[in-house]
């Protein structure tokens, strides 16, 4: 199962990224998974919230599965993947809280980064290595700018440096530090008080304080499609 799904006290729904040999990577049906997920979720009035980990300490997730076979047409597939999980999450009108442990990296801190609110354990960190490879990232650019601004943003995407948990809750990127072994508690209460506000009034708020960041985000997947598509052109 690569993805578990468990109903917590509360009205807590917790889903987690159940690859653990994989480093909790996004192949296309953890993608699916997701998405369906968050659909069902979205539909059931006795999910008030919903709380997004990863198996296991080490990884929350270390982004697009790069060992899954997907044709020579691969890296748009893992764009138009992983668009439509990070829509699925903003467009989730319940409050999304990601809780992490170890590394979000790449397509997973993206992940983390559009819940609502993020709960980080002492030790987690957060990076987007893709300059490192050659590949420009508009997507978590457009992310990283709506959440913590453009110093954070340059470090991140422009320096490809690895943000600290601690350096994440200064800058704006985490909502809460705790010691690994208070996280889950910590996180749960959260979930728990944001689901007990009213659901039409956080769903509306919701939709509104996300609108530029989904409109950033579409505009960005275009400014990666024709990144890509001129650097086939000059390889050509």
């Amino acid at each position: 199962m690569t993805l578990q799904v468990e109903d917590l006290a509360g009205g807590v729904r917790r889903m987690t990224l159940n690859r653990l040999r994989a480093a909790n990577a996004l192949d296309s049906a953890l993608h699916a998974a997701l998405v369906a997920a968050l659909a069902v979720t979205q539909e059931d009035a006795t999910v008030r919230a919903v709380l997004l980990t990863g198996a296991g300490s080490r990884v929350f997730c270390a982004g697009a599965d790069l060992r899954e076979a997907l044709g020579p047409d691969a890296r748009s597939l893992r764009r138009a993947m992983l668009m439509r999980t990070l829509l699925a999450v903003l467009d989730c009108g319940k409050p999304v809280i990601a809780m992490l442990r170890g590394k979000a990296v790449g397509g997973g801190a993206m992940l983390a980064l559009v819940a609502d609110e993020i709960a980080m354990a002492d030790g987690a960190s957060l990076s987007m290595p893709e300059i490192g490879f050659g590949m420009p990232s508009p997507v978590g650019a457009a992310i990283l700018a709506a959440r913590g601004g453009r110093g954070i943003t340059q470090a991140l995407i422009q320096g490809g440096e690895v943000v600290s948990a601690d350096r994440a809750l200064a800058t704006g990127l985490a909502d809460a530090v705790q010691p690994p072994e208070a996280l889950d508690d910590w996180a749960l209460a959260r979930a728990q008080r944001l689901g007990a506000l009213s659901p039409h009034a956080y769903a509306a708020n919701k939709t509104w304080m996300n609108a530029s960041l989904r409109a950033a985000l579409l505009q960005a997947a275009e400014a990666a499609a024709a990144a890509q598509a001129k650097e086939a052109a000059i390889a050509h």
